[in-house]
């Protein structure tokens, strides 16, 4: 019996494909229903060690690319107290200010 009918623009059809028989026995499949909760608490306890060990993996290539970000920042720094030193405009700004 059709209750409501309604068409939908460029709706070319529809199908439906019914789910495969489980592969579990009633029994089982009762079981599992009866003890949701100590699955879900092991699964749920399972997914949370996995995302922790990818927040420290996380946490630590970005401790790895900030340590090799400073080496380059002080390798600058250095370059620029060598360049300084050489070309002695250390010695002018100090003229200049005096």
């Amino acid at each position: 019996r059709n209750l409501h009918r309604q068409q939908k623009e460029k709706l070319y059809g529809v199908t439906w494909r019914p789910h495969p028989p489980s592969m579990l026995t009633a029994s089982k499949q009762k079981e599992i229903r009866k003890n949701i909760k100590q699955y879900s608490k092991k699964y749920d306890a399972m997914d949370d060690q996995a995302k922790e060990s990818a927040r420290q993996a996380f946490k630590r290539d970005r401790e790895s690319k900030m340590n090799d970000f400073i080496k380059v920042l002080d390798r600058l720094k250095d370059w620029k107290a060598e360049r300084v030193e050489e070309n002695a405009w250390d010695e002018a700004m100090e003229a200049f200010d005096s």
